[in-house]
């Protein structure tokens, strides 16, 4: 499969979780925190500050495939990601989201922002509609230095 990420890079990857875990991707600003089965990193693809993803190293679809201490683990490193979006100050609220479609196991940590109240109404099925809007009008120099600003400042305010 094809990618193009935020810098307008492209990657032919067999998984996007794979190569995200083997190095082969490197999201905008890298990973914001790796514990023994999980990275943390900003999407690679969509330009929305604060839109973390969370992938297991082991390629598994499935929250139910995970161990008990790996769901604790998984919900560990929620918890303090979340956390960590409190400090950003356009952050009103996050989505958390896990679908077992994808080949490999991921969670999105999806922000809702202030300046998406004008233009999207707060539910599930405008996440979608956010992110092609964010891919279409957010790959400015001003917001990608903006993304990786954040992904700083989050790295620095998740205890490892």
């Amino acid at each position: 499969m094809k990618i193009t990420d935020v810098l307008n890079r492209e990657y032919e990857v067999d998984c996007i979780g794979c190569a995200l875990v083997d190095g082969s991707v490197t999201p905008i600003g890298g990973i914001i925190k790796e514990t023994e089965n999980f990275i943390l990193h900003q999407d690679p693809e969509v330009p929305l500050k604060g839109f973390l993803v969370i992938a297991t190293k082991q390629h598994v679809r499935s929250i139910a495939q995970l161990s008990k201490s790996q769901a604790l683990e998984f919900f560990a490193l929620c918890y303090d990601a979340r956390k960590a979006l409190k400090s950003l100050d356009n952050t009103i609220e996050c989505t958390l989201i896990q679908e077992e479609r994808s080949g490999h196991f991921h969670a999105w940590l999806f922000p809702r922002q202030r300046w998406m109240d004008g233009l999207f109404d707060n539910s599930l099925s405008s996440i979608r509609p956010i992110m092609k809007y964010a891919e279409a009008n957010l790959k400015t120099e001003e917001n990608i230095r903006e993304i990786e600003t954040c992904v700083e400042q989050l790295k620095s305010s998740i205890t490892t």
